[in-house]
């Protein structure tokens, strides 16, 4: 028992210095968050003082004014919002009334003030203007034909096939086309009793009175068509709006009846022909011209159509006995050498290939081909 009192007296100094250790943890603690959290308040106050960074907004891609689009959403109101029919200038450049100019300047400001006010020479004025200049109103050819086009046609030729009209001929460099209502009657010269009459498809198709406007890269084997290869016509709306100005629909002003919005394309400069010399304005090639095109009655629309002839149709006079045998002389020329270019019916880009099986089964022989020629 007498060791009792010391012992206790040797442990309280140990248990103070234990409190005292625990208390200055504590402290030391306390100290070491004040600081913590003055450093958090001092950051999230610069946090709070710097501006933070904007995402860049997405780049809008400048308009290019100076070409015009039919597929604008905007473009896309009905057309006589911009195309007044007729335009005044159609006495100028044809015989009825037409569309023959771009829209007025009040169909451009109505949308585009601010472009058309632009500086001395506004972009947006080039799409009509070939000088812009406010000297000088000169326009651009309507239609422009270096623009690509923006519409196809969709022409129901079947329902046109009846259409009852009479040709008159020719007064002057241009011919006037006028509908009646049974069949359909051509008289080249109706005061002869004795010229040809048909039920044909000259009331549209007509030989153009000027040449065809050369390919890209030149005719080929420098062969120039004349007028009278082609039927060039119809180019305008001259055989349209006979019967479909204000009474047949679709009407003048409901363009959308014809043109469609499609995707943009060249026009070709001249009709693409396999057999390029010849010439329908032939006097022996003057007949119904179902006779030889069997399949374009049947036809409803141009797409797709193709007014390819079978050779079949040619038989009958340059493939007879006794008459004229034009497809199997070129089959035994080819015979005796292979490297022989048909130039009868065709140019060299297409006479230098292989003469197709048809003309083989017309001439009664199996067809062959060059590379087994020797």
């Amino acid at each position: 028992m007498t060791n009792c009192p010391r012992f206790a007296k040797t442990t309280r100094p140990n248990a103070k210095g234990r409190v005292a250790l625990t208390a200055l943890s504590v402290c030391t603690a306390a100290i070491l968050s004040m600081i913590f959290l003055a450093s958090l308040s001092d950051v999230t106050l610069a946090q709070r003082s710097t501006p933070r960074r904007q995402p860049r907004p997405a780049t809008v891609p400048s308009i290019d004014y100076s070409k015009f689009s039919h597929s604008t959403e905007k473009h896309k109101q009905a057309c006589n919002t911009c195309h007044k029919v007729p335009t005044r200038n159609w006495q100028k450049v044809g015989d009825f009334p037409d569309v023959a100019d771009y829209p007025d300047h009040d169909a451009c400001v109505a949308c585009h003030r601010r472009q058309f006010f632009r500086g001395a020479r506004p972009p947006i004025c080039t799409v009509c203007h070939t000088k812009v200049s406010p000297r000088d109103d000169a326009r651009l050819t309507f239609r422009n034909p270096a623009a690509m086009r923006q519409f196809s046609i969709e022409f129901p030729h079947d329902k046109h096939q009846d259409v009852i009209a009479k040709l008159r001929p020719p007064v002057g460099p241009l011919r006037r086309v006028e509908f009646r209502a049974a069949s359909l009657t051509f008289r080249a010269h109706p005061q002869d009793d004795k010229t040809k009459t048909y039920n044909n498809c000259v009331i549209c198709h007509a030989s153009g009175g000027r040449n065809q406007q050369a390919p890209a890269g030149g005719w080929i084997d420098s062969f120039v068509p004349d007028a009278a290869t082609f039927k060039a016509a119809p180019t305008s709306h001259a055989s349209c709006f006979n019967c479909h100005w204000t009474s047949q629909p679709p009407v003048n002003n409901r363009c959308e009846g014809c043109h469609k919005l499609t995707t943009t394309y060249r026009a070709i400069a001249s009709p693409a022909r396999i057999s390029m010399k010849f010439r329908h304005a032939r006097e022996q090639h003057v007949a119904e011209c179902t006779t030889c095109h069997i399949n374009i009655t049947k036809a409803s629309s141009l797409r797709g159509l193709k007014p390819d002839v079978p050779i079949t149709s040619c038989t009958e006079c340059h493939n007879k006995d006794g008459l004229r045998l034009d497809v199997s002389k070129e089959l035994q020329s080819v015979d005796k050498n292979s490297g022989f270019i048909c130039i009868y019916c065709h140019t060299s880009d297409v006479g230098r290939r292989d003469p197709p099986a048809s003309h083989y089964v017309i001439a009664g022989r199996e067809p062959i081909k060059r590379s087994g020629i020797k």
